[in-house]
């Protein structure tokens, strides 16, 4: 099964070729021999014809804009603010992503026990970044002990792991699932 940018590939490469093939039909129709046959071709010829001309033109002038951004973007996160420095020295930067920093800390979520389902968004800050992680857990038990916790274990793992600092972790329990899978709705928020 193919990613999402070989899909997108794919299809840049076949409007490429379209808009080519097309422009090679209906030069074939007027031949080229000179430039100014061709402008006396798109002020005289068939309207169909024009038509698939200029339908080329605008094909390839896309294919080929696109092309351009996506080269100049290419290597960076979809927007600067997802990119973390982890590093940097006389060989160059290190950085991660925002989307890394949050399956480490799902991961991390995963071992205890209590906890059911975990959402967590990391947002970069001024010199480290911010997490915020929703959570539903099982009922009973000490929810201000468990956000502690999970606050202490989630600030020193990424710390310890990638160097940025964590400014701040924030942990919402948004639900609560009895043992036997009922819910009951809790809003707790501790910081």
């Amino acid at each position: 099964m193919k990613n999402d940018k070989q899909i997108k590939a794919a299809l840049v490469f076949a409007l490429i070729i379209f808009g080519a093939v097309i422009l090679l039909l209906t030069a074939a129709c007027w031949g080229i021999i000179n430039l100014s046959g061709f402008i006396n071709y798109l002020e005289n010829g068939p309207v169909v014809l024009r038509i698939l001309i200029g339908i080329g033109f605008l094909l390839l002038f896309a294919c080929v804009a696109y092309l351009i951004i996506k080269t100049a973007s290419f290597g960076k996160a979809t927007s600067r603010g997802e990119m973390n420095l982890l590093a940097q020295n006389t060989d160059g930067s290190t950085f991660i992503s925002s989307e890394a920093i949050s399956t480490m800390v799902q991961r991390l979520l995963r071992r205890n026990r209590q906890i059911r389902q975990a959402a967590c968004n990391v947002t970069p800050v001024a010199d480290g970044v911010t997490i915020d992680i929703r959570l539903t857990v099982l009922s009973g038990g000490d929810y201000a002990q468990l956000c502690s916790d999970i606050q202490r274990e989630v600030k020193h793992e990424v710390e310890q792991a990638t160097g940025i600092p964590v400014k701040n972790v924030s942990v919402s329990i948004v639900k609560t699932i009895e043992q036997n899978g009922e819910q009951a709705p809790v809003e707790k928020r501790v910081k």
